[in-house]
């Protein structure tokens, strides 16, 4: 009996040992830190960025023994509830919600214009919302048929215990079932796959065509490392810069389509004999308590020390936003977005600048019409691009103001409320039709000059 006893034991002891260093692959986990496997085990430094102004909030079940004070409230929002909110500042708007996250934003998709600002420029860590970009980049430099063969480095330069769907090494999938894998179910050995298609083989090289193309959108508070969002010191953003590179994502057809999906099937690789099942993250989309109407998707994102990170996209009434939160918790991140998508739809309306506005028309200067090769410095009218702001909804366009310049071959127009810019406009200086229409007859008295000079050669 005690032999037997003692084998017991043996095995038990052998099964513990065993757990410890063995796990199962992952597939299409969701990112939240207490149900998630993108909860990433963190091996690097963590210290924030040097201008980061956090409050870590402490232990919810610490309990000081000693004063006699109670344990918090697990269900309290963090110290960083009650941290300012910049747009309450602006004059005759309307007073934002409060949030847990630590910084915050609420965009409209199409103008850019902000609705809701808190600590946007502080910078804070993506996690995996930096998938936006990396799958930005791969659909605009790549066809939806083509083939990546996945590296053993893409495949095992991962972190143990993140996100992953379990590819293996020499397996292939095409550029759209990696999109889903990247967008859907944040697998992190996919994205490395993708940046190193994309970066010729170089996954250093793909991250230098992100950060490239953060500066060009004017995302100055933006660095990335990685195309996975795991943790890195120097890779951080914030909830102004990461807006803006998701607004400008979004007008991606093929983006738009991913990240609204609630689920796709991978087929069956030249590895893999077995389908693999992708669920969407972002729980707003999905039906469910935290399901919210009008949602068209997002992007996920945790890791111990970024916290929860989530950006989501919705519509209602043909207006289109984009919320960010940076720096949230588990229990709120959801909440908070659902109340800044509230409070952006229900206190803010559409206006068309076009029906109250003439054409805009440029007088420009000698040099300026030479530099834009127009033989005299004529009146110029502009292509309007962007034709509606968003305005509180006891303000209307009559409340607008604006101010125009040339710079280059752009006019740029700042639409202003109470001196507060709400969106610029950037638009490319045509030849007004006029003017086209001597260049049109130039350029056909050209022609007619050369047919006559080819017939006196014959």
């Amino acid at each position: 009996m005690n032999h037997l006893k003692h084998r017991v034991i043996s095995a038990v002891c052998s099964i513990t040992l065993l757990s410890g260093t063995f796990s199962l692959p992952v597939f299409a986990a969701d990112a939240n830190s207490s149900e998630s496997t993108e909860a990433i085990s963190q091996t690097s430094k963590t210290a924030a960025p040097t201008d980061t102004t956090t409050a870590q909030s402490s232990d919810p079940a610490s309990t000081d023994t000693t004063s006699g004070t109670p344990p918090t409230d697990p269900n309290a929002p963090p110290e960083s509830y009650n941290w300012e909110v910049q747009s309450d500042s602006w004059a005759s708007w309307p007073k934002g919600p409060q949030v847990a996250a630590e910084t915050a934003i609420l965009m409209d998709v199409d103008s850019g214009e902000i609705l809701y600002a808190k600590g946007i420029d502080e910078k804070r860590y993506p996690a995996s919302t930096t998938k936006i970009m990396t799958a930005w980049l791969a659909i605009e430099n790549s066809n939806l048929s083509d083939q990546i063969t996945f590296s053993t480095d893409a495949v095992y330069s991962i972190e143990p215990g993140s996100t992953h769907i379990g590819i293996k090494p020499g397996e292939i999938l095409t550029m759209e079932q990696s999109l889903y894998a990247v967008l859907l179910a944040s697998a992190n050995e996919v994205s490395n796959g993708v940046a190193e298609y994309v970066g010729g083989g170089s996954i250093s090289a793909f991250v230098d065509k992100m950060n490239e193309r953060a500066a060009s959108l004017g995302c100055n508070n933006t660095h990335f490392m990685n195309p996975s969002g795991l943790h890195d010191d120097n890779h951080y953003t914030t909830a102004r810069d990461l807006a803006t590179i998701a607004r400008s994502a979004f007008q991606n057809k093929i983006f738009r389509k991913i990240i609204g999906t609630e689920y796709y099937i991978e087929p069956k690789t030249n590895i893999t004999d077995e389908e693999r099942w992708l669920n969407n993250h972002n729980k707003m989309l999905l039906s469910g308590e935290k399901h919210y109407d009008g949602c068209l998707g997002g992007k996920t994102g945790y890791t111990t020390t970024a916290g929860n990170t989530l950006v989501t996209f919705a519509e209602r009434d043909n207006m289109r936003l984009v919320c960010v939160v940076l720096a949230d918790t588990l229990r709120f991140q959801y909440s908070d977005t659902a109340s800044l998508f509230d409070y952006g739809f229900g206190n803010f309306h559409k206006e068309v600048i076009t029906e109250n506005q003439p054409e805009t028309t440029v007088q420009l200067l000698p040099a300026d019409a030479f530099s834009l090769k127009m033989t005299t410095p004529e009146f110029l009218s502009c292509v309007e691009n962007g034709n509606c702001v968003t305005l509180p909804n006891d303000v209307s366009l009559d409340s607008v103001t604006y101010e125009t310049r040339v710079e280059g071959d752009s006019v740029f127009t700042d639409c202003l409320f109470n001196n507060q810019i709400l969106m610029t406009k950037q638009v490319k200086i045509l030849p007004s039709k006029s003017i086209q229409k001597s260049f049109k007859a130039m350029k056909q008295k050209k022609t007619s000059k050369s047919k006559k000079a080819k017939k006196r050669h014959h």
